[in-house]
């Protein structure tokens, strides 16, 4: 899974300077001022990070890779754009990422975008009873951090409105990629 360690060039398509050398794991605070900078800068909606930590935790479940020094921004980076067009309704496009982060490329966001759905097989539908897990994990880390979420738990609807949506983004994502990789197998130019 080289796409996801901080040493891989998109450009070149390969690790510059080889492996990265480990530099500890990352801690609880690393992982919450990063999360908060994306979702500030990538102007998402204050359900992001919950709908996140799904999406990592299935892509770490299906893949078997662990979350380390190496690859932790960018799967929280992927998987927090991810949660953003799935839930927000005017969520930034990929083309429009790169304008307000202005260390990561439109190539970078569809690479990881790509390889990302296609590790989770495309898996992209929330059970009511997985947002309320995180929902409470998060609510307890708060806690234990003298804070409080901005949020609170799903109602009916926005629950409703919340699995309509995965399963929608789910079935377009499938295709947009399925037919990017169907004209490449073609040999026909793929933009990405």
């Amino acid at each position: 899974m080289r796409i996801f360690d901080q040493n891989y060039d998109f450009e070149s398509d390969q690790l510059v300077g080889g492996e990265a050398e480990y530099q500890g794991d990352p801690n609880l605070e690393e992982l919450y001022y990063y999360s908060k900078y994306i979702i500030i800068q990538g102007r998402m909606e204050k359900e992001i990070p919950i709908l996140c930590l799904v999406y990592i935790e299935r892509f770490l479940t299906k893949t078997g890779l662990l979350m380390n020094f190496s690859n932790w921004k960018r799967l929280t980076l992927i998987s927090l754009i991810l949660a953003s067009k799935i839930w927000d309704d005017d969520s930034l496009e990929n083309v429009h990422f790169p304008q307000v982060l202005k260390e990561i490329s439109l190539k970078e966001i569809t690479a990881l975008e790509k390889v990302f759905l296609q590790l989770i097989d495309f898996d992209l539908v929330i059970k009511g009873s997985e947002y309320a897990k995180y929902y409470f994990i998060l609510k307890t880390l708060a806690g234990n951090f003298n804070s409080s979420l901005p949020m609170g738990p799903l109602d009916v609807g926005q629950m409703s409105h919340l699995q309509k949506n995965t399963e929608k983004a789910e079935g377009e994502l499938k295709e947009k990629y399925r037919l990017k990789m169907k004209g490449q197998r073609l040999g026909q130019s793929v933009k990405f």
